[in-house]
């Protein structure tokens, strides 16, 4: 079983690249780093981890356009619950959103 986040947001460019955007910007004082893994696949996806010492886990993130809607899969497979990530990740989101999002759910898949 897995657990998604799954964030509902308005109108504007992808939410997708504006997260990817910010940790870049943010550097080495960034809680997150990413990679993008965009070549060759539609739609592309980011692949987000915590540098937070014991925050185990990571998230792919795609974008749909068409809907407005973030999707993030977590990924845990060594220690630690989603819970700890899950946390974090939403709290980035609403610190860095630009007042787009409308709905975060979270939810097992």
């Amino acid at each position: 079983m897995q657990t998604a986040v799954q964030v509902i947001c308005e109108g504007g460019s992808s939410m997708r690249t504006l997260i990817a955007a910010r940790i870049r910007k943010l550097g080495a004082a960034s809680e997150w780093r990413c990679r993008d893994r965009t070549k060759g696949r539609n739609p592309g996806w980011l692949k987000i981890w915590s540098t937070e010492p014991n925050v185990w886990g990571a998230l792919n993130v795609s974008w749909d356009a068409h809907t407005r809607t973030l999707t993030c899969r977590v990924v845990n497979k060594q220690l630690g619950s989603p819970h700890q990530i899950i946390g974090r990740f939403v709290d980035f989101l609403l610190r860095n959103d630009d007042g787009r999002i409308r709905l975060i759910s979270i939810f097992q898949v």
